[in-house]
């Protein structure tokens, strides 16, 4: 794994991936650093400072994923007991990603949340069918290679704009599908007080597009 990009190369920093995911960073950085129950649920790299890039391509899938748990009724500072458990089953360390945590995975959740150590795992109102409805929706917006590990992003709080991250591609910087533009350096130009459609035009780009990099980038209209 060392020498693949997707695990070893820093793509942004842990505020900049909450950022671009749409997780409050606070969460982000909580669950990058661990709770008191267990260690960290993403694999982050690591840095002398919160301001240098620590989160490879594969962080960020994991975080998403983790988002859907956490969005479906599971409780993430209780679930890093149940991770190794699914690591276990799955023989294999970055389970959020796996291509079966929606199905195979979900019941090996439920069953833990049944035992004594993954008591107030999952909300109570919560069923194991809604939970592996939002997962598999989650799961969507990541693409699979032939390793069955994850090889592309969709941003979803980019929509309806398409943007992407491709670990092999413009340094796995997000980009709008189609055109390779990156998001960020869309959003450089609108935060040095350009003119959204200049910038829509200087990147060939839809107007829409550059509003989309205003709203999550910038936390503002263009």
């Amino acid at each position: 794994m060392e020498a693949d990009l997707r695990f070893s190369r820093a793509v942004m920093t842990m505020s900049d991936a909450g950022r671009h995911l749409g997780i409050p960073q606070q969460t982000f950085h909580r669950w990058a650093r661990g709770y008191e129950r267990g260690g960290p649920l993403l694999h982050v790299l690591g840095t002398d400072s919160i301001r240098q890039a620590s989160v490879p391509f594969i962080a960020l899938a994991e975080a998403w994923v983790l988002e859907g748990l956490r969005r479906a009724g599971v409780r993430p500072h209780l679930i890093r007991p149940a991770l190794n458990k699914l690591q276990q089953e799955f023989g294999r360390e970055y389970v959020l990603v796996s291509p079966a945590l929606a199905t195979d995975g979900i019941s090996v959740l439920w069953d833990f949340s049944r035992t004594k150590a993954g008591a107030g795992l999952i909300e109570g109102r919560t069923g194991q069918t809604v939970i592996r409805e939002i997962v598999q929706d989650y799961l969507t917006y990541v693409g699979f290679g032939d390793d069955e590990y994850p090889n592309l992003l969709k941003l979803k709080p980019f929509e309806p704009s398409k943007v992407l991250i491709d670990p092999y591609r413009s340094s796995g910087q997000p980009v709008f599908d189609g055109t390779g533009v990156k998001v960020a350096n869309v959003a450089a130009m609108l935060k040095a007080g350009e003119d959204p459609g200049v910038v829509a035009e200087e990147h060939g780009i839809g107007i829409d597009a550059v509003r989309a990099a205003a709203r999550v980038l910038l936390g503002r209209a263009a």
